[in-house]
């Protein structure tokens, strides 16, 4: 639990400017368009999907997800990121529930979601496999995981929290697709495959 509290205390800080990170969120209309394609192929074009997503930040994909028609809960436990989160989609006019929650334990009823995605969330965990099996408890039968897998070795010893904190986290400096694979099924999901786009590795599993 100290390590929980000390990342997300270090997410939580009001002053940390996290839009300004080019890896953060869509900068451009080619990127934009990228994600679009992306969501459309792992979702498909279903406006009536009920999509959690997980560790939304300051809501860049969950508004992007919003504005493609779907119903939307974002949600994070860094307070200060939910208030800019609100912010861009008052200014966007567009509906997201963002709500404060543990990835790790969510709140939830079991079975609320068509689909559970995530970004940029897993490597700050400090315990994946124990939040994929909530994801996968909210997720309807029929319904999907889906979330990015961060590249070995892509994170410098000092990234964010520092190597003590680091060190207590599986995937802080990158995962394994095979583990992430093997975590997800452990979790009760089936059908778990792994796509690459642009680059970007996404792992989705499906929920009986």
């Amino acid at each position: 639990m100290e390590v929980k509290s000390q990342v997300k205390e270090w997410w939580d800080t009001a002053e940390q400017d996290y839009d300004a990170i080019a890896a953060h969120g869509v900068h451009s209309k080619e990127e934009k368009e990228l994600w679009t394609e992306v969501i459309t192929q792992l979702l498909g074009t279903d406006q009536k999907l009920k999509i959690l997503d997980m560790g939304t930040g300051t809501g860049f994909l969950a508004l992007l997800l919003a504005e493609m028609g779907y119903e939307v809960t974002g949600a994070d436990w860094a307070k200060s990121k939910l208030e800019k989160a609100q912010e861009k989609m008052e200014r966007a006019g567009k509906f997201v529930n963002f709500v404060v929650e543990d990835a790790e334990k969510l709140s939830f009823e079991a079975e609320q979601f068509d689909a559970v995605v995530s970004r940029h969330l897993i490597w700050t965990l400090a315990n994946p496999g124990s939040a994929f099996k909530e994801w996968a408890r909210v997720t309807k039968p029929g319904g999907k995981v889906l979330t990015d897998i961060p590249a070995k070795r892509s994170h410098p010893g000092s990234h964010h929290f520092g190597e003590e904190i680091g060190k207590e986290l599986p995937f802080y400096n990158g995962a394994d697709p095979g583990e992430v694979i093997t975590m997800l099924e452990a979790a009760g999901l089936v059908n778990v495959s792994v796509r690459v786009f642009n680059k970007t590795m996404l792992v989705e599993g499906e929920k009986l």
